[in-house]
This record gives C-alpha cells, structure tokens and sequence, in this order.
C-alpha cells in the first residue's frame, strides 16, 4: 500500500480527520515494511506545513519519523515514473501530484493508496482505502 500526503497532513495541521490518520499511522507502526509513501509526497507534506507556518520542529520530528520507521518505505521517484505520471494525468484527469502519487503506487506494486481523496476512486489499477 502506498501512503498518500494527505494522511499525515489531516494528523500534523490537526485538521477533522487527524484522529483517524493518528490511529492508521500508529497502527502502521506495529508492522515491519507495511507501506510506501513516494519522496515526493514527503516533500509536498513538508511544503505544505511550510504554507501553514508549522514550526520547523513539528517538520523535523515528521522526517525523523519516517527515517527510524520500520513499516513506511520512502520510495525514490524516477524520471520513468515522471514521464509515465504524465500519460496518467491524461488518462485519468488527475493533477500532476495525484497523477505522480498513482504512478509511485504502480512502481511499488502497490494494489491500495490510503487517501481521503476521492479523485483516485474508480481507477482499475488500484483501490482507494481510508483509515
């Protein structure tokens, strides 16, 4: 399964659905090698905190996270998976970051994405899943 942004930003902006992202990412924690999250995404997590001014404390404990955890990969993005997002985007209307978040979930041989957003629900190659 791949991880999608908006999971750790519903948890770290406290937004209305932080307590199920919690509880999903704690979860997760009790079990080696469970999911993926593409450095892309990180990066979009880490700008968007920068957007809402989160402390850059709040962001280091983030990337510290993820490098001591056992159970989230980050998966390096290629320029294959850049070009291929692009078709994507075509294929499935999709923005560029959603289009490049699918084709991380592809490249991980990933058969889930944890999102709250819908814009992934009906594509054939995966199945969207909630905490």
């Amino acid at each position: 399964m791949l991880i999608d942004s908006n999971i750790f930003l519903e948890y770290l902006l406290d937004q209305e659905k932080a307590d199920k992202s919690y509880k999903f990412i704690h979860n997760l924690n009790e079990q080696k090698n469970a999911a993926y999250i593409s450095d892309f995404n990180v990066d979009s997590i880490i700008l968007s905190l920068g957007k809402y001014k989160v402390k850059k404390e709040i962001m280091q404990i983030f990337l510290n996270n993820l490098i001591n955890s056992n159970s989230i990969i980050v998966y390096e993005i290629t320029f294959e998976d850049r070009l291929l997002a692009l078709e994507i985007m075509e294929k499935y209307q999709l923005d560029y970051e959603d289009a490049l978040t699918l084709q991380s979930a592809l490249s991980t041989n990933s058969r889930e994405i944890v999102s709250f957003d819908k814009h992934f629900d009906g594509i054939d190659e995966i199945k969207r899943i909630e905490p």
